[in-house]
């Protein structure tokens, strides 16, 4: 074992006389080959990364051409035939084609199909609309239109139209009998707005309530008058008038419900209905 330790520091003595004959040509000389090898491996990696970034352009040149050749210019794509459908009364598929801002000339393939469903659904009767291609040459939409649930004011040729997520429709969209919500704060109303004042959104949702089937027949409103924020006022059918306090709605509209069918069976007609206290306070009706 002694021996082995001597060997050892023998070994070490011999090397550091080694270093020390070496001269600085030497040394530099080494460092430089150090160097040379590092600065070939980082030559060889640029290199390969060279090579395979343009295997990647080409590859996609070629792909490219080949997507125009097989598809985009392809005239078998060429819009042929238009399948064209809303579930509405105003949206004919003449009306679709042209927001559609399409044409036969097109290709199906180098048509945006997103941009076509953007284009349509930024047309204030269009709640929703599905873009899709039947190949080889029909383009099919499908559109879902705003239907309206209430009228703004009470002049029929000045009137806009609102449907039940508060989006101004133009006059177009208006059907008969529907309700008239007035006394609107908000000014310079035109199709394409969406109204968010808590108020009219409190109107809204009597109208929708007052849609069930088991409040229909016994609540028919012809106008909301919605300037107090406290209650709305609103004058059925019947011309009865009821002022409702905006809190608890569908209890009290259960309450109205109650009172109105046991006046039709009593033949008679309230002419208030005041509905504007505590929940837990009965309304008070004047005949």
């Amino acid at each position: 074992m002694w021996m082995d330790g001597i060997l050892s520091d023998q070994s070490k003595k011999r090397r550091r006389r080694r270093r020390r004959r070496e001269s600085p040509f030497t040394v530099s000389a080494r460092v430089r080959e150090k160097k040379a090898e590092r600065r070939k491996r980082i030559g060889v990696v640029v290199l390969v990364l060279v090579v395979l970034a343009g295997f990647g352009i080409l590859l996609h040149v070629a792909l490219s051409a080949a997507g125009r050749h097989f598809f985009t210019e392809n005239d078998r794509y060429l819009i042929r035939n238009w399948d064209l459908h809303s579930n509405g009364r105003l949206l004919t598929p003449a009306h679709i084609r042209e927001y559609s801002q399409l044409s036969e000339d097109d290709n199906l393939f180098a048509v945006d199909l997103g941009r076509v469903r953007r284009r349509l659904e930024s047309v204030a009767v269009v709640e929703s609309a599905e873009v899709s291609r039947r190949l080889p040459d029909t383009l099919v939409v499908r559109v879902n239109e705003r239907m309206a649930v209430a009228r703004l004011g009470t002049d029929d040729r000045l009137s806009l139209a609102v449907d039940r997520e508060g989006h101004v429709l133009g006059p177009g969209s208006l059907r008969p009998n529907l309700p008239s919500v007035v006394g609107l704060r908000q000014a310079g109303l035109r199709p394409g707005m969406t109204l968010t004042d808590s108020l009219f959104v409190d109107a809204l949702q009597f109208i929708e309530l007052c849609e069930r089937p088991q409040v229909s027949q016994y609540v028919r409103v012809r106008y909301i008058d919605v300037s107090d924020p406290e209650y709305l006022d609103i004058r059925l059918g019947d011309g009865e008038r009821v002022r409702i306090a905006r809190d608890h709605m569908e209890a009290r509209l259960a309450e109205l419900v109650g009172i109105v069918q046991n006046d039709q069976r009593r033949g008679r007609v309230a002419r208030v209905i005041n509905m504007t206290g505590e929940a837990h306070i009965p309304p008070v009706v004047q005949y």
